[in-house]
């Protein structure tokens, strides 16, 4: 069967979304840190994934598994290059949950080919349900960058101290330790996927030294 070239022209529309996202700030940093110019929702995005990679290699996930958990992250924060970054301060997450969601439905319609759009919108209800280990396992990911990225603040930045980051981090640890436990089954079968939740959350405890 002959290959399907990429249309440009059809792929533009859903392209912009991700270089959209290049300069929107991650809201949460400006707000409560004493910096000028936060990262961007790109920025974070960039850095899930690599730690996505990592991850995949050190537990030697499959190709398709680490391809699936890699455009997770891809698109996890897609839909604020609609409706802007909220912190939970700012909005309420059922609110936020439904603004993201018209968000996707109305990104994913601009891919023209429908079998990619069906593969996307089924990795963003994966992920947004967070029942699955790797939707799991992203969104603990989310949160690690989340603590690695204020330690790189409190690292190179004077004016901050670790008050100042310590909400982040006991968000973020609260969260993975609520999260990670629900919906999977404490048996011998997914052992090795506990003693894998369980490695994020020592990283966290390693970080807030």
């Amino acid at each position: 069967m002959k290959k399907e070239s990429i249309n440009f022209k059809n792929l533009s529309p859903f392209l912009s979304h991700f270089y959209t996202l290049k300069n929107i700030e991650r809201s949460g940093w400006k707000n409560k840190l004493p910096i000028d110019k936060g990262e961007s929702v790109a920025e974070h995005t960039l850095a899930m994934i690599v730690l996505t990679v990592i991850f995949a290699e050190y537990n030697n996930y499959s190709l398709s598994k680490t391809i699936k958990m890699i455009k997770m992250a891809l698109i996890h924060d897609l839909g604020e290059s609609i409706i802007g970054d909220h912190t939970p301060e700012s909005i309420k997450l059922d609110e936020k949950k439904q603004l993201e969601n018209m968000a996707m439905s109305h990104i994913f319609s601009k891919i023209s080919r429908q079998k990619i759009k069906k593969k996307y919108l089924k990795i963003w209800n994966e992920y947004e349900d967070n029942k699955t280990f790797s939707a799991k396992k992203i969104h603990s990911i989310d949160k690690l960058e989340m603590a690695i990225q204020a330690k790189y603040y409190l690292d190179s930045n004077n004016k901050i101290n670790k008050k100042d980051v310590k909400p982040f981090f006991d968000s973020a640890l609260n969260y993975i330790r609520s999260n990670n436990k629900l919906h999977l089954d404490r048996n011998h079968s997914d052992f090795e996927k506990w003693e894998e939740l369980d490695e994020i959350e020592q990283i966290f405890l390693y970080l807030n030294k």
